[in-house]
């Protein structure tokens, strides 16, 4: 029973997490970054204004737009609800969990970086959604999430020992999906970082466009495409070491990887050569930032570690 609340608490918390990078996504391709320019409240205000007769004298009132300052809020109040999720992950660990190493570090680590990703996300704002800021909001938000995703895989491991007992680790494969993670992070922190530069370029060269635009950037933007196709013969390999796995949620994962990266690198080549909805980038980030936390899911099943 009690290692069943955990786990479902830390499950809670992972899709709340996830939800959570949907909606800062949707805040980044929207532009709502500034929608409320204070925190932690908007305009002045807890809740934001619906109209501009609300804003207080000493903010702008050309910066208010209602659509962008909601956006925002969602995203302030989201960030809220997994932070509370988070305690309550917490306080079930330290009653219950403090001799179990794997879940009390885990769920305090998970406290840990959402504070300090709350704390990050009033600086972005008083910075004026400085770049490297933005960046690095985004790696909390993945370590995060694949820390959350260890605590969901820990949990129920300890809830179906008989499952993992007699499996047979496989150090290359481990080795693998190590490589795998970290290589999907920096494709990740590549993306976000070529998004930012054809912002920048953009606002300073209005009327380029966009193959003018991609042409402005360092030759580093190729190396993106070129560890897009790395990952996806990484995750082949992985795949033909996984097919003959016993257990089902092993080789459901290695499909979902593959299958991932073939869908994340034609939406990425066709964001290069057409004009897709913004909606496109919102979802190939996020698409993108599942990956982190399956394969920290897919590690714990699979490695070394089983068979002892």
């Amino acid at each position: 029973m009690k290692k069943q609340l955990f786990f479902k608490s830390a499950v809670v918390s992972t899709i709340l997490s996830y939800l959570l990078i949907f909606v800062g996504g949707l805040v980044r391709v929207s532009g709502s970054g500034m929608g409320c320019p204070d925190w932690p409240r908007c305009f002045g205000r807890w809740i934001p204004p619906t109209n501009v007769d609300q804003i207080p004298s000493y903010i702008d009132p050309t910066a208010f737009n209602i659509v962008l300052a909601w956006i925002e809020y969602g995203n302030r109040s989201l960030g809220v609800l997994v932070g509370f999720s988070i305690i309550v992950l917490n306080i079930i660990a330290i009653y219950y969990f403090r001799k179990e190493a794997k879940l009390f570090i885990s769920a305090i680590l998970s406290l840990i970086l959402v504070l300090a990703n709350g704390a990050l996300g009033a600086i972005v704002v008083s910075s004026v959604l400085n770049p490297f800021l933005v960046s690095l909001h985004m790696i909390l938000a993945l370590m995060l999430v694949s820390v959350l995703s260890y605590a969901c895989i820990e949990s129920y491991k300890l809830i179906h020992v008989e499952k993992f007992k007699n499996l047979e680790g496989n150090k290359t494969l481990s080795n693998s999906l190590i490589l795998l993670w970290i290589l999907i992070f920096v494709e990740i922190l590549l993306g976000t970082g070529i998004r930012t530069n054809l912002e920048l370029v953009s606002i300073e060269n209005p009327l380029l466009s966009k193959g003018e635009l991609l042409n402005a950037l360092d030759s580093y933007k190729y190396f993106h495409s070129f560890l897009g196709f790395t990952l996806l013969f990484l995750s082949i390999y992985i795949y033909t070491k996984l097919r003959n796995n016993s257990l089902y949620i092993v080789k459901f994962l290695g499909i979902f990887i593959l299958g991932m990266i073939i869908i994340q690198i034609f939406l990425g080549e066709m964001m290069v050569f057409f004009e897709l909805p913004q909606l496109a980038r919102l979802f190939h980030t996020w698409g993108s930032s599942w990956l982190v936390g399956v394969i920290i899911i897919l590690y714990n099943c699979t490695s070394n570690e089983q068979s002892k």
